[in-house]
């Protein structure tokens, strides 16, 4: 739907003022609350979807986990509704930029990567303490807000609590799969090495794929196993080796212990 042909366009009580964006499973819309005046995201899945159960399934996982996390680092959904037949999310309104929007302008300095760090971190301590893995972290799902907070975004694989089906994959190429029987879950190049072998997963996958993001936000580069990494500077590389042990036992053991050891790192 063009942002020209959505003016006068009500979903359910809200004013759709503009698209703002959209991927392969639905748009995102500026929209005002006619009942309280308050302007807010709408998350409208594609009508192609509206008859898929797996698609379905997703998308009211991620609007259910949402509202059970209450975090200044996880961006908010309001409610989760139906407008013709489709399911919506009501969400907080975000301004910024995504990181991945943010890494296309140069490499992010180690102690910028620190003050974006510990956000996710603190984010994902939330989650996990509720049995909530995200399994998606990456760059896209990562936003920077104009105010200069660090929001979580997207939690529409988490909560899974069943085995992935185990897959050879030989290609890091960033592909997001969605929930559908017989296929991966997750972003290939972030995701950990058990969620890539089908295992169940804890909140160390979690961490692996955020430590994933940080090496790539500071070089460039995505920590490819086999292939040499560019070096990392200062006290933080051995933090960000850690969090991509393949290993899970050799990682951090917890969200929490990761952020206490990056908020203690000293840069120069």
């Amino acid at each position: 739907m063009a942002v020209r042909a959505v003016a006068e366009l009500l979903v359910s009580q809200y004013r759709v003022l503009e698209s703002i964006g959209s991927g392969a499973m639905s748009t995102v819309y500026r929209a005002e609350d006619t009942t309280s005046n308050r302007i807010v995201a709408l998350k409208v899945l594609a009508e192609k979807y509206a008859n898929d159960r797996e698609a379905l399934a997703r998308f009211e996982r991620e609007g259910r986990a949402c509202m059970s996390l209450h975090h200044p680092n996880i961006c908010a959904v309001y409610s989760l509704e139906r407008w013709r037949g489709r399911p919506f999310l009501v969400m907080e309104l975000l301004e910024g930029t995504t990181l991945a929007q943010r890494m296309k302008s140069g490499q992010i300095r180690p102690q910028g990567v620190a003050v974006i760090g510990v956000p996710i971190l603190s984010a994902l301590e939330t989650a996990h303490a509720l049995g909530i893995v995200h399994r998606d972290i990456k760059p896209g799902n990562l936003f920077l807000t104009k105010t200069g907070q660090v929001k979580v975004l997207d939690f529409g694989l988490a909560k899974v609590r069943t085995p992935f089906p185990a897959a050879q994959m030989t290609d890091a190429t960033a592909v997001t799969f969605v929930t559908m029987p017989g296929t991966m879950l997750g972003t290939l190049g972030y995701i950990a090495p058990e969620q890539m072998r089908g295992e169940l997963l804890d909140g160390r996958a979690d961490i692996f794929s955020f430590g994933v993001v940080m090496y790539e936000a500071m070089t460039g580069t995505l920590p490819m196993p086999g292939r040499e990494r560019s070096p990392l500077p200062g006290p933080i590389g051995p933090f960000i080796e850690r969090c991509i042990h393949p290993d899970r036992d050799a990682r951090f053991r917890s969200a929490t212990e990761a952020r206490e050891a990056l908020a203690a790192l000293q840069f120069n």
